[in-house]
């Protein structure tokens, strides 16, 4: 008798990051079989190097493309929608491409997930709450069209360590001196790292349909930079466009990141020494 592989796809265009911790952790810890949907040419290949196994399939595919979704994902496989423009600044400076990409291609990743029977979690953020940027304001649309539609949402905050992180830049900074560029001493953000993110998303899938979100400590921008070198000293370069001084996980009840748990710097440092 052959075994039923459950599939799960990742329609996701930035694979090396998030969507390898996923893949990485459902190859070795499932028997399931892996699509990963993007289309980045590039990181496929790439991540093909670095995850070897016969149970992950690459397709090149844009979730803009709504037949090419249809034709590629298979009856009531579990699907982790976590392709998004995801930069604050590009979503400033090229808002139509954004909603082209998080708001439409939601929409088409849900049809196809209804159509074909398969339960969905779409990976969004803390930014779609009270939304002061194009970018929060794509994933609050996104994530009312799957909950209008009957799927699940997982919000949480910064991947510690995911791409295009403040974390590259600090270390970049590190690298060079004792001096970090700071947009304000008191901003503040939430933090999750690549396996709390794994976790978390997965038990997504065995919950009621809805939308939920952990947990999280946050950490001052500052404090970070502390993290990195007892001796820093500040360059404060003031608040870029479409960013705010503390990020808003929930309304009711409020849970924002100057009120949350934050992490000590000793803390931080073990964070960054894992990288």
């Amino acid at each position: 008798m052959s075994t039923v592989h459950r599939y799960d796809i990742f329609c996701n265009r930035r694979c090396r990051f998030v969507g390898k911790q996923f893949t990485k952790h459902i190859i070795e810890n499932t028997d399931s079989i892996v699509i990963v949907y993007s289309r980045d040419e590039l990181k496929h290949f790439t991540m093909s190097k670095e995850l070897k196994s016969d149970r992950i399939k690459y397709i090149i595919g844009d979730v803009r493309d709504y037949e090419a979704l249809r034709r590629n994902i298979p009856e009531g496989c579990r699907i982790l929608h976590a392709a998004a423009l995801k930069h604050v600044h590009t979503g400033e400076t090229q808002a139509i491409e954004t909603v082209k990409t998080n708001v439409e291609g939601t929409q088409n990743v849900v049809a196809v997930a209804n159509e074909k029977s398969c339960d969905m979690v779409l990976i969004s953020t803390d930014k779609a709450v009270e939304p002061v940027n194009v970018y929060g304001a794509s994933k609050m649309l996104a994530e009312n069209i799957v909950l209008q539609a009957g799927q699940t949402v997982a919000r949480y905050g910064n991947v510690f360590g995911s791409s295009g992180s403040i974390l590259h830049i600090f270390k970049e900074q590190a690298a060079v001196g004792h001096e970090f560029t700071i947009t304000h001493r008191d901003m503040t953000r939430f933090l999750i790292t690549f396996q709390q993110a794994i976790d978390f998303v997965l038990e997504c899938f065995d919950k009621p349909i809805g939308l939920y979100y952990p947990k999280l400590k946050a950490c001052t921008i500052k404090e970070l930079a502390l993290a990195f070198d007892w001796e820093a000293t500040f360059k404060y370069i003031g608040m870029q466009p479409g960013e705010k001084l503390s990020e808003v996980m929930c309304l009711d009840p409020m849970v924002d990141s100057a009120g949350a748990e934050k992490y000590t710097v000793e803390e931080l440092r073990r964070l960054i020494d894992c990288e």
